[in-house]
């Protein structure tokens, strides 16, 4: 399986974590621009790991329970699904935040 199977296979399984996440990290790096604060860039990833749970425990609930064994058929684990979605969408957040933090710090 090529990297780039495997970054369709973790898209498609992360869909929607991804664009909470995205919505989550534009509003942070808004807030953040618009005044500079470092207190707030170590709580925007505590609110981020609860909404990342909430959107875990949402999206759990609801999905199909045998969609996992598509991805499991295909030689990728479930943990390993969501740990990949998990540090794309933190290190897509500490990213941005410094880059902000870089550019109007």
């Amino acid at each position: 399986m090529s990297l780039r199977d495997r970054i369709y296979l973790i898209w498609s399984y992360g869909k929607a974590q991804f664009v909470v996440g995205l919505v989550y990290n534009l509003v942070c790096a808004k807030w953040l621009s618009m005044g500079i604060s470092y207190p707030f860039f170590v709580d925007s990833f505590i609110i981020k790991a609860i909404l990342y749970t909430v959107t875990f425990f949402l999206i759990r609930q609801f999905r199909d329970r045998d969609a996992i064994f598509f991805y499991i058929n295909l030689g990728l684990s479930k943990r390993k699904l969501q740990l990949s979605v998990l540090l794309i969408d933190f290190l897509s957040l500490a990213i941005l935040l410094t880059a902000i933090l870089i550019i109007y710090g």
